[in-house]
């Protein structure tokens, strides 16, 4: 009897063992920054705050600054040349095979955008009180929607992340009839986890 009791203690303490290995091996990552590789090539630069909220699905913030050659990012209609300024981007992700893991995403995202719109016939009034028009440059806030579809990679202990993405936005404006789409969160991407 008293082997039995022994031999049951020491198979207790041999399976807490392995458990305490498996959850130290594969720790829970709830926070990723990451950054967009390929933005500095077009004088622009963004970051990315994500937070897993459960198993499959994260949720985040980014922000990017673009510089004089982020227009080429943006596509342009008739006369006018749009170029947004800076941009904030809340998104939400879904990962097919779990937030832990090197996995496919979905992701959908908002935009809060300042756009420059240069070559655009402008109304102003002049000192007689009449409307005058001129082309020249426009100033004004913009909001759109986009999605985006990538791999992410982990590495490290699963801590470095490399992510590759495709990511396609709208910006909504009453001004113009088409849309204004920009290849956003589009890139390579590197961050960290923790």
């Amino acid at each position: 009897m008293r082997n039995n009791v022994l031999s049951l203690l020491l198979i207790f303490i041999s399976c807490s063992n392995i458990n305490g290995q498996e959850k130290e091996k594969f720790s829970q990552f709830k926070n990723h920054i990451s950054t967009n590789l390929l933005l500095p090539v077009f004088e622009s630069f963004d970051i990315s705050y994500e937070r897993t909220i459960a198993n499959k699905w994260a949720i985040g913030l980014a922000g990017a600054l673009y510089g004089n050659r982020g227009e080429e990012l943006n596509t342009s209609y008739d006369n006018y040349d749009y170029h947004t300024k800076f941009e904030l981007m809340p998104f939400a992700r879904i990962y097919f095979q779990g937030a832990q893991n090197k996995s496919h995403f979905i992701e959908i995202f908002g935009s809060l955008s300042k756009v420059e719109e240069r070559g655009r016939i402008i109304r102003s009034t002049n000192e007689f009180g009449y409307g005058v028009y001129n082309i020249g440059v426009k100033d004004y806030t913009v909001g759109g929607l986009g999605t985006g579809y990538g791999y992410r990679f982990l590495f490290l202990e699963r801590k470095l992340v490399v992510e590759a993405q495709i990511g396609l936005r709208t910006n909504f404006n009453i001004d113009f009839i088409l849309l204004n789409v920009a290849a956003v969160r589009t890139g390579i991407k590197v961050g960290y986890r923790f």
